[in-house]
């Protein structure tokens, strides 16, 4: 297991947590290297239910998944998991899954109201794409609509 280094995020994610608590929503911009992407999924899942992180690239997304996995002192497929086109590590345990926006969209076409996930993390949002801009209009629209409860919280350097 690695030891879990500390980093210049860890010291804000109560205030993150709160933050969320109260309006639903954060838009989180931070320089690269401060953890967004390692430590503020796992804050996030504390507080409870099914969490899924966007990840514009495969490669980022599986080795995100691992990360968190390892700091967690869990395989790759508990807790924390990881979908990507053509390949997944997840089980009915999997409470935090990293997912390229891709194969999120997938999954919104099949589940449109997400069903079992408290909230959405938009990492990297500094990658813009159409399906990237895609999906935070759905997910808007949700908030909006049948789901006010659905967390959403957008992260970039």
């Amino acid at each position: 297991m690695t030891a879990r280094v500390p980093l210049p995020i860890d010291t804000h994610l109560g205030a993150i947590a709160s933050h969320l608590e109260v309006s639903g929503c954060l838009v989180l911009v931070a320089p690269p290297g401060t953890g967004k992407s390692t430590r503020v999924p796992p804050a996030l899942l504390a507080r409870g239910g099914n969490w899924v992180v966007l990840q514009p690239r495969r490669l980022a997304a599986r080795a995100l998944a691992q990360r968190v996995a390892v700091e967690a002192g869990e395989p790759l497929g508990e807790t924390v998991g990881f979908r990507v086109r053509f390949e997944q590590a997840v089980s009915n345990r999997t409470r935090l899954t990293f997912e390229t926006t891709g194969t999120f969209w997938q999954r919104l076409l099949r589940e449109p109201r997400l069903p079992g996930i408290r909230g959405v993390v938009l990492d990297e949002f500094h990658e813009r794409g159409l399906e990237g801009d895609a999906v935070l209009a759905w997910l808007h629209h949700l908030r909006r609509t049948w789901r006010p409860d659905l967390e959403l919280v957008v992260m970039s350097a």
